[in-house]
This record gives structure tokens, C-alpha cells and sequence, in this order.
């Protein structure tokens, strides 16, 4: 709850991990005695903000993550199948949120290193400017390149940010721009970039280095050394 809005956060746990190169989705391998999910989700669960969660994960892991992950977690209510896509499996939990929800956080279940900090300010700014997502600043020299490999330009990093998750939004106006950007023949990257295609502001706050996503293996070598840290 925050300033008498209920806030609901939909964890994203549906890829499959190909790039990971393992059998095991990414999101069920372990750090540090725990799934990469189970440590993302402990911090929402323990959140002052979070009063709810909805968890979506693939159609044929629902039962293993109802038995053995979901049932440890007080705040998880709602378990859904995701889609094909990223954008298909959030809207799944989009649909499961309540009437009585104000404030969404959408979030991967494979960055297990965010902190209580970051959710809450993800919170507040969602509740101040209706849509909230963290940033961090871009430290290497980006280049535009052609299909054929050649650059076509530098861009400008002081203008560029790395997004992270959780994003936050009110509920309103995500379920509405889902339920629109559904029917787009458009590849949306992310949730904010949903907001923006529709016109909307969104607030950038600062996120943290460590909330890494993990996509390949040697992402997984960085976060057992974080989760000895954190």
C-alpha cells in the first residue's frame, strides 16, 4: 500500500532461457542456495509497498511453480500461463489484476538484485507522474551500424540510459495501453515503451548497477559473486 493505493506487482518468469544455453529455464537455475526467481521475488514479498503479486510463468512449469516456489510466498495470489511473447505473458497478469489494484509494477524474474529502496521509489514516482521506470547511464560509445556492417554514426550517451525493471505505472493507464497495444503489429521492447507509443510521459529514476538481468552464462558467474554480496 502506498498513500492508500493498493499496489500489485506482476513478476514475469515465461522465457525459456535459450541463450543461457542450459535445459533448466534461466529463471529456475540457483545462486547462492536459491532460484534466480525465489530471489527476486523474497524482495517483493517483504516490500512495505507490494501488497499483492500475480507470478507468470510458462503453461508447463504452473504446477512446479505452485508446489515448490509459489506456496513459500505469502503476497503471491495469482498464478498465470504466460504467452509467446513478453508482451503477451505481461498482459496475461494485467488481465488477473483487481479492481481495488491503483499502482502495477511489472517486473523480470530474472533480475533477483534489486533492493526495498527501488521498488518503493518505483512506487512513488509511478504515484507522482503515472508511469516510473529506473535507469542507469550508458557507459560505453554506442554506434549506429547498417545491415551490412557499417557505422552509420555515434549517438550521444549522454542522452542514453540502460532501462531496468521494475517498471510501475497506474493501473489504469497500463491495462489501457495494453489493451491496445495488443492489437498493434508493433515489437514493443519493454512496458514503458508501450506508454510512450501512446503519447505518454514517463519518469526516469536512477536504478541500481547490480540489478542486472540474467540472459547468458556469464551473467550467471556475475550474480553468484552478487548474491555473496547482496
Amino acid at each position: 500500500m502506498f498513500k492508500e493505493k493498493n499496489v500489485t506487482a506482476i513478476i514475469v518468469a515465461a522465457g525459456k532461457g535459450t541463450r543461457m544455453g542450459s535445459e533448466i529455464p534461466k529463471q529456475f537455475l540457483n545462486i547462492a542456495g536459491r532460484t534466480i526467481l525465489e530471489t527476486a521475488l523474497y524482495k517483493f514479498d517483504r516490500s512495505n509497498e507490494v501488497d499483492e503479486i500475480i507470478l507468470v510463468v510458462n503453461k508447463e512449469d504452473l504446477e512446479f511453480v505452485n508446489n515448490e516456489i509459489a506456496a513459500d510466498y505469502d503476497k503471491v495470489t495469482i498464478l498465470k500461463a504466460g504467452g509467446t511473447t513478453r508482451t503477451e505473458s505481461v498482459y496475461e497478469g494485467i488481465k488477473a489484476l483487481s479492481e481495488k489494484c491503483g499502482i502495477v509494477l511489472i517486473h523480470d524474474g530474472v533480475r533477483p538484485f534489486i533492493s526495498y529502496n527501488l521498488i518503493a521509489s518505483c512506487v512513488e514516482g509511478a504515484y507522482d507522474y503515472g508511469a516510473c521506470i529506473p535507469v542507469i547511464d550508458v557507459v560505453d560509445t554506442i554506434k549506429e551500424v547498417s545491415e551490412d556492417g557499417i557505422v552509420q554514426g555515434t549517438l550521444n550517451r549522454d542522452v542514453l540510459k540502460a532501462v531496468q525493471t521494475p517498471q510501475a505505472f497506474d493501473h489504469e493507464l497500463i491495462k489501457d495501453c495494453y489493451n491496445m497495444a495488443v492489437t498493434e503489429d508493433t515489437r514493443f521492447t519493454d512496458d514503458a515503451s508501450i506508454v510512450e507509443f501512446y503519447g505518454h510521459r514517463v519518469k526516469t529514476i536512477e536504478g541500481l548497477p547490480r540489478n542486472i538481468k540474467i540472459t547468458t552464462p556469464l551473467d550467471l558467474r556475475i550474480a553468484e559473486i552478487f548474491a555473496s554480496i547482496y
